[in-house]
């Protein structure tokens, strides 16, 4: 698959969880907000792996869809990528956007009844804490997104 394709991929991917935050806003159905939550999570996090995608497609990596195999993968080749290592200091920090969207998934992924670091009622554009926020999720990864395709088409 070209890097064009999996691109397009990944911005389908952003642009659904995009489309379902905004129903989830405009919703006034409990019910159908949580489940418009869990699906722009599933989309986000699925558009993390488009990103790693993308990521070894350039870089002619494995294809993994764990940061810490493609980053070792890298270093083993003895090139930088810089956006692995930034996803891999994201997914250390307990604080931090992408570790918090990957717990978001795991809860939802594992079927677990409530959210230990998060409130469900908050998650969408009206967390107390930004990094709480889907809305703010989807607005960092596709920062990330735009930041590594621009990084790739200067070299």
């Amino acid at each position: 698959m070209t890097s064009a394709s999996l691109a397009s991929l990944t911005n389908q991917k952003l642009d659904t969880a995009r489309r379902f935050i905004q129903q989830s806003q405009d919703c006034n159905e409990a019910w159908l907000k949580v489940g418009l939550e869990s699906s722009a999570i599933f989309q986000l996090r699925s558009a993390l792996n488009g990103l790693l995608k993308e990521v070894s497609a350039a870089y002619s990596l494995s294809g993994s869809l764990e940061v810490a195999k493609l980053l070792a993968e890298s270093e083993k080749k003895q090139m930088a990528v810089p956006v692995l290592g930034e996803l891999d200091d994201l997914l250390s920090r307990q604080d931090s956007w992408c570790f918090l969207l990957n717990q978001a998934y795991l809860v939802q992924y594992e079927c677990r009844a409530s959210m230990s670091m998060v409130q469900a009622d908050d998650l969408i554009g009206r967390g107390d804490d930004a990094g709480a926020s889907v809305s703010f999720y989807l607005t960092k990864l596709v920062e990330l997104v735009l930041r590594f395709r621009e990084e790739s088409s200067e070299y």
